[in-house]
């Protein structure tokens, strides 16, 4: 498994774009499982519909208002529907091949989901912090807030798109829309969450510590199978990735 680490902010159509590179050359098994850390340009984005909880209710959520000009619209493959990317959220999106092989189990798309999940409530709980998912609710949650979005896409038995964890970023931006259905006061970060509790958090270094901590973990699920991450710019994984 390898780790890219794209420099900046990038907007999603571009990476949106480097992905489906990648889905088309590990469905060809010309590459191995990657895993992309990012941090997005304001975004909203909407995608295919919100989970089916047993209750009737609307699949999907309008906009209740313009968006500033300062934060970009665009349409999305993954699952879920409308969420919010933005500087200091860190987003992961792993191009991870269902197969059996590695992290991915083999053709079982709600395995994969729980097996994320699992990865990041285990680590939320090595840190000092109470975490768990929630049934009909993709994602992971800390104290009662959610702190990770989930919202995932497939093709050719490869994995797309993914999870984006709130680390620095300001929240303000989720009460412009109700973020996968839920009211906007759910969201929390994991620096509120940790220094609410007194557990250390260098915000001046957040990313570096999330990245390596995530691959550390991905690392263990692998029995050690794993690369460092490599830090590139949007260009250079395009390159890398054509």
């Amino acid at each position: 498994m390898q780790f890219w680490s794209l420099k900046g902010y990038v907007r999603y159509e571009e990476v949106a774009e480097l992905q489906r590179l990648l889905v088309e050359k590990r469905a060809q098994d010309l590459i191995e499982d990657t895993v992309l850390f990012l941090e997005h340009e304001p975004v909203v984005t909407r995608g295919r519909g919100l989970q089916w909880t047993g209750a009737p209710r609307e699949r999907s959520i309008p906009l209740s208002a313009p968006l500033p000009p300062t934060i970009a619209f665009a349409e999305s493959e993954r699952g879920g529907d409308l969420t919010y990317h933005g500087p200091g959220q860190l987003v992961m999106y792993p191009i991870i091949k269902l197969d059996g092989s590695g992290f991915g189990p083999n053709h079982d798309i709600a395995a994969f989901l729980r097996k994320l999940e699992l990865l990041f409530v285990e680590w939320l709980r090595s840190l000092g912090l109470e975490s768990q998912s929630r049934e009909n609710a993709t994602g992971v949650w800390a104290d009662g807030k959610k702190v990770a979005s989930i919202g995932i896409a497939i093709r050719k038995w490869v994995v797309w798109h993914g999870l984006a964890i709130n680390v620095v970023n300001d929240l303000k931006p989720f009460h412009l829309i109700s973020p996968c259905g839920f009211s906007p006061e759910v969201m929390t970060t994991l620096a509120e969450l940790m220094e609410a509790r007194g557990l250390p958090f260098e915000r001046a270094e957040w990313r570096e510590w999330c990245e390596r901590e995530i691959a550390s973990r991905f690392a263990a699920k692998l029995s050690g199978v794993v690369g460092s991450v490599e830090q590139l710019t949007l260009a250079e994984a395009l390159g890398k990735a054509r």
